[in-house]
């Protein structure tokens, strides 16, 4: 399908297919999975300048990224993710479940507070930004994350 959606241009459609099968790689425990499905939906993502794909991508990646216990970077891609609603593209409830389950994961993660300054700090970055946080923790480039 991912194939077929290239040949007729449907690339945005292919940015969500993306997610949505890094956040099954990432509900089974497959962090490494998770992380190259969310990444290619990511770079997918932003070449169409979806606002709803890149926040499912930054928020799949987040996820990916909580998982491997990387709990800072998730919670600044989890912030830049959030201003989604500002963009014109607020949360579907049919993704609502996979946010929470990474934003619950990258709390467990961190002391509160470094969660909270975390998240503020994506949110006052761009998708770009975040993601350029993300790739340059230590803990994500110890689990083969990159741009």
């Amino acid at each position: 399908m991912l194939a077929r959606h290239r040949d007729v241009g449907l690339d945005g459609a292919n940015a969500l297919i993306l997610a949505e099968l890094g956040f099954i790689a990432e509900a089974r425990g497959d962090a490494s999975t998770a992380w190259g499905l969310q990444q290619e939906g990511y770079a997918t993502a932003r070449s169409t300048g979806a606002p709803r794909a890149i926040a499912l991508a930054l928020e799949g990646l987040a996820a990916a990224l909580a998982l491997s216990d990387a709990g800072e970077p998730a919670a600044v891609l989890l912030g830049a993710a959030a201003t989604r609603a500002a963009t014109g593209a607020p949360l579907p409830p049919a993704e609502r479940g996979d946010v929470d389950r990474a934003t619950a994961q990258a709390r467990e993660l961190l002391e509160r507070e470094a969660f909270e300054t975390a998240f503020r700090r994506g949110e006052e970055l761009g998708p770009h930004e975040a993601m350029g946080v993300a790739v340059a923790s230590g803990r994500a480039s110890s689990t083969r994350v990159g741009p």
